[in-house]
């Protein structure tokens, strides 16, 4: 006898996460994974962990997190969801608020796990194209959507959206839910958080991962108002963030002058990195995120020559990002490499 899978598992393409190499030498730049070590803080309350600890479950509602969360964005505990990693989130999110036959609303380009959630639970997937620069498209009508996802910055090109902008858009249809993901936001110039006290059909997600060197702990978290927020806890996995991932957290959030430093050098290589990309003769897209996208006109070629000089980029064969490909920002040495090998290959 067969077991079968469901039909909407059957026919689901699966989100493809960037290349780990499993060889050592790698350059890795295809992953938008922060190139700098976390804050002496961080390391040291992950190391001094009671073991006792170990054997008890964590605190299945992220009750300290949340606090320090809650302070550093000037509302209420309620008003925040913790999870294992903002991709959790997002697809509790999306559990929650969408049914078969609802529409989730996207640009085009930005994250490619949020189809792979919609259909994960029959949802209908609608694509706003961006323009020439990724700049949004004008009055775009959204109130045939559920959910509207924007991420802000915008990967794989980068670009950030004005709080003016995204706040027009998101009041724009108040039955629809809008999310504004904000995993690369700590590189940008600002933020939308206002806007969830302005429009009650706002959620802003945030990431560990980028900007605070924690990938590898998976934490992730949610802010907007309590009603939306309350019904991720009716669907969430009992205990969802281990402990060490929320000691990690929390001491991240406290070592916020060590982190601030290090997105500084993150935007100043970034800088770097676009300003030497367009004198070789990419075009490179005025990125405000932790990596830059560049189009040389085949995307495939030049991912395939870098990786033989052991450099991870990232790919994407899609229609609008074949022509290039996605560089994470890494230390400065490794940028200064990048530049020398592609001076080289050209």
């Amino acid at each position: 006898m067969k077991v079968m899978e469901t039909e909407l598992v059957k026919n689901l393409e699966p989100y493809a996460p960037g290349e780990q190499p499993q060889e050592a030498g790698f350059t890795k730049l295809n992953t938008n994974e922060n190139p700098y070590p976390p804050a002496p803080e961080v390391v040291l309350a992950i190391q001094t962990l009671d073991a006792n600890d170990m054997r008890k479950y964590p605190d299945p509602v992220c009750g300290k997190l949340r606090r320090i969360l809650s302070e550093k964005h000037n509302v209420t505990p309620d008003w925040i969801f913790a999870g294992n990693g903002s991709d959790e989130v997002l697809r509790l999110i999306f559990q929650a608020y969408l049914a078969p036959g609802d529409v989730l609303g996207i640009t085009d380009p930005t994250y490619s796990l949020y189809p792979v959630l919609a259909r994960m639970f029959g949802a209908k997937v609608k694509i706003f194209d961006l323009g020439p620069e990724g700049e949004l498209p004008r009055n775009p009508e959204i109130s045939s959507c559920k959910i509207f996802a924007l991420a802000n910055p915008n990967p794989p090109y980068g670009v950030f959206y004005p709080l003016s902008e995204v706040e027009k858009l998101a009041c724009s249809s108040p039955s629809t839910l809008f999310i504004i993901d904000e995993a690369y936001v700590d590189f940008a110039r600002g933020d939308s958080l206002d806007i969830i006290h302005r429009c009650e059909n706002a959620l802003i997600s945030r990431s560990f991962s980028k900007s605070f060197s924690l990938a590898g702990m998976r934490v992730g978290y949610t802010v907007g108002p309590s009603p939306l927020i309350r019904n991720l806890y009716k669907i969430k996995d009992s205990y969802n963030v281990n402990s060490a991932s929320q000691a990690a957290a929390c001491a991240a959030l406290h070592a916020a002058e060590y982190y601030k430093e290090i997105s500084r050098k993150i935007i100043e290589d970034r800088i770097f990195v676009t300003r030497e990309l367009r004198k070789l003769g990419f075009k490179a897209y005025d990125s405000e995120g932790n990596f830059v996208f560049a189009e040389s006109g085949d995307g495939k070629t030049l991912y395939e020559k870098l990786k033989a000089k052991k450099i991870l980029v990232r790919y994407f064969d899609l229609p609008r990002l074949k022509k290039g490909v996605r560089i994470t920002i890494g230390t400065h040495e490794e940028m200064l490499s990048l530049v020398e090998t592609l001076r080289n290959l050209i």
